[in-house]
C-alpha cells in the first residue's frame, strides 16, 4: 500500500509535509521517537532542496508499507543535490554543528541516496511498532514450563517422542537458517556504520574524545567480564578443551595475523568473522572516500543491507515460538534444570554490569569532582526510561534536554553526541555475550579457561559496536561467539531469552555510558579553551 503527495518545494510547505508523515505513521501505529526522526528526515530534505531548487519546482513524498517494513521516499527532479552530505565550510559554526548531529540522528536509520534520470531520491526506511518482546518472551518461556511438566507428569514417554521427532527438527531448521544470514547481515551492516559517517569529518576533535572515552569502557568491559568468568564460570565440570598453552596461542597469531584475507570469497564460506569484519571496514572506509562517485555501488550496498535487515527481522520475529520449542524440548528431555540453573548467570551479568557503571561514576568522581549520588539524581529521568522500555531512541529527548539545561552541556556536543553514542556505546554486550556464551557451553559439557577466551573477549568487543538496536536483535550475535567456541546452536534459545530480559539494565548502562562520556568531553573542551584564553 502506497500514498503519495506532491508539494510544491518551499518552507512553507513544511507543515503539510510534516502533517502528512505524522498522521500516516501513526495511523501505521509507529513508534512516537521513530515518527520524530521521519520528519526531521522530511523537514531537512526540504530546507536543503528548496535552497537550491527553481522557484516553481515541487517534490513528491510517498509512505509506501510492505509487511511490517515503513519506507518514506521523497523525490526532486533537477540537479543532482545530496541533503545528506554537508558542504566542507560553514559561515556559522554553530549552525553547522546542529545539522551535523541531525544528519547523524537520520543516518541511525536505513537511509539511501540515488540520482536517477534527472530525480534525486532519499528513502528512509523505519518498522511498525513491534510487540513488546519482554512480554512475548516471557509468555512462551512461561508456556514452554507448564507444558513441559505437564508431559513428564502425564506422558513423559509421549513427550520425548514429540521431543526428537517434531521440536528438534523444527529448532535445528531455525537456527541453521539463522546462523546462514549471519555473514552477510555482518557485512553489509558493518560497511553501512562506516559509510553513515559521512559528516564526522567536520568534528574529528570532539569525536576523537568521545571514541576515547568509548574505547576505554570497552576495554573496563572486558576485564570485568575476564575476571567474572574466570571466578564464577571457567573451569567446572565439563569436556576440557584439548591442546597445550603454546598451541591455543599459535591459534590466536594466526587469529590475529591472519586476519587480512588471501581471497575475498573464501572468509565468507569458511565463515572467518574477523577477516569478513576486516574487508567490511575497508569496504565502507574506500566507499566513504569515493562517496559521490558510483552512486549505483552504494545503492546496491544499502539495498542490501535493507534486504538482510528485513530477513532478520522476519527471523528474529519468530523467536518467541521458538523459545516455546527449544525451551520445551529442553523439559521433556530431562534438561529442565538448566534453565533453572539460568538465575546465577543473570546474577553475574548483573553484578558485571554494576561493576562497569561503577568504574565509570568513579571517573566523575575523580576527575569532575561530582557526588555519584548527585550525578544519579541529575540523569535519573532519563535512565529511568531507558531502564524501562530498553531503548536508546525513547531517551533522546529528556537525555537531550537535562545535558542542556541540568548539566550545562553545549548544543552542538549534545546534538552530536547522544545520536552517536547509539552506535558506539554498547559495552554491556561484552559480559552478555562472554558471560552467556560461557554458561550455556557448560550446559553442553564443554569447558573453557582463561586462555580459551583472550580471542573470544577481543571478538565480543568488536561485535558490541554491532549490536543491533532492537531488543532480541542481537542473536546473531551470539550465533558468531558460538560458533567460535563449538557450542551447539541450539542453545541460543536460553542465550535469546536472557539477553531479551537483560537488555533493560544493559540499555540503561549503555546510555549512562554516552551522558558520562559528554561530561568528561565538555570538561576538556573548556580546558582546552581556557588555555588558548
Amino acid at each position: 500500500m502506497e500514498t503519495k503527495k506532491i508539494l510544491p518545494l518551499q518552507l512553507s510547505s513544511l507543515d503539510q509535509a510534516n502533517g502528512f508523515v505524522r498522521e500516516l505513521l501513526q495511523e501505521y501505529k509507529c513508534p512516537k521517537s521513530d515518527n520524530i526522526k521521519a520528519q526531521l528526515f522530511v523537514e531537512e530534505a526540504i530546507v536543503y532542496w528548496a535552497d537550491k531548487a527553481e522557484a516553481n519546482a515541487s517534490f513528491e513524498l510517498s509512505i509506501q508499507k510492505r509487511f511490517r517494513t515503513i519506507t518514506l521516499t521523497m523525490n526532486y527532479w533537477g540537479n543532482p543535490e545530496n541533503p545528506l552530505t554537508l558542504p566542507e565550510s560553514s559561515d556559522d559554526e554553530q549552525a553547522d554543528y546542529r545539522r551535523i548531529g541531525q544528519n547523524i540522528l537520520i543516518g541511525l536509520s536505513s537511509v539511501t541516496y540515488s540520482y536517477e534520470k534527472g530525480c534525486n531520491n532519499v528513502s528512509y526506511t523505519l518498522k511498525q511498532k513491534p510487540l513488546n518482546p519482554a512480554l512475548t518472551t516471557t509468555i512462551a518461556l512461561v508456556g514452554a514450563i507448564m507444558t513441559g511438566l505437564l508431559f513428564q507428569a502425564v506422558a513423559p514417554a509421549l513427550g520425548k517422542q514429540l521431543g526428537s521427532v517434531i521440536l528438534t527438527p523444527i529448532s535445528s531448521t531455525f537456527f541453521g537458517f539463522l546462523n546462514a544470514i549471519v555473514i552477510p547481515v555482518l557485512f553489509f551492516s558493518a560497511i553501512g556504520s562506516i559509510f553513515n559517517m559521512d559528516n564526522l569529518a567536520q568534528m574529528k576533535r570532539i569525536f576523537r574524545l568521545l571514541l576515547t572515552w568509548s574505547m576505554a569502557v570497552i576495554l573496563v568491559a572486558a576485564a570485568v567480564s575476564l575476571v567474572v568468568a574466570q571466578l564464577f564460570l571457567l573451569g567446572e565440570s565439563g569436556a576440557a578443551i584439548q591442546g597445550g598453552q603454546s598451541d591455543l596461542w599459535n591459534q590466536i597469531g594466526v587469529m590475529v595475523f591472519g586476519i587480512i584475507p588471501t581471497n575475498i570469497i573464501k572468509p565468507f564460506l569458511d565463515g572467518n568473522t574477523l577477516q569478513i569484519i576486516f574487508l567490511a571496514i575497508i569496504s565502507g572506509i574506500v566507499m566513504l572516500t569515493l562517496k559521490g562517485r558510483f552512486p549505483s555501488i552504494t545503492r546496491v550496498i544499502t539495498e542490501a543491507n535493507l534486504i538482510f535487515s528485513t530477513i532478520l527481522d522476519a527471523v528474529c520475529a519468530l523467536m518467541p515460538g521458538v523459545v516455546f520449542i527449544s525451551i520445551l524440548n529442553m523439559i521433556i528431555s530431562g534438561e529442565g534444570a538448566a534453565l533453572l540453573g539460568a538465575f546465577r548467570l543473570i546474577a553475574l551479568l548483573l553484578g558485571s554490569f554494576l561493576i562497569i557503571d561503577l568504574v565509570m561514576l568513579l571517573s566523575l568522581a575523580v576527575y569532575e569532582k561530582i557526588s555519584p549520588l548527585a550525578y544519579l539524581k541529575s540523569v535519573a529521568p532519563f535512565l529511568l526510561i531507558a531502564l524501562s522500555t530498553a531503548s536508546s531512541s525513547a531517551t533522546f529527548a529528556s537525555h537531550t534536554a537535562t545535558a542542556l539545561k541540568k548539566q550545562k552541556i553545549r548544543d552542538y556536543l549534545v546534538h552530536f553526541s547522544i545520536p552517536v553514542g547509539v552506535l558506539f556505546n554498547k559495552q554491556d554486550a561484552i559480559p552478555m555475550l562472554l558471560l552467556t556464551s560461557v554458561f550455556v557451553g557448560n550446559i553442553y559439557g564443554i569447558a573453557f579457561s582463561l586462555p580459551d577466551m583472550i580471542p573470544v573477549v577481543i571478538l565480543c568487543m568488536i561485535l558490541s559496536v554491532a549490536v543491533p538496536p532492537s531488543p532480541g536483535m542481537g542473536a546473531f550475535l551470539f550465533t558468531i561467539v558460538f560458533n567460535l567456541l563449538g557450542i551447539p546452536i541450539e542453545g541460543l534459545a536460553l542465550a535469546v531469552t536472557i539477553a531479551i530480559f537483560m537488555d533493560y539494565p544493559a540499555t540503561t548502562g549503555n546510555v549512562m555510558t554516552t551522558n558520562i562520556g559528554m561530561v568528561h568531553t565538555e570538561h576538556r573542551l573548556r580546558a582546552i579553551e581556557a588555555k588558548k584564553a
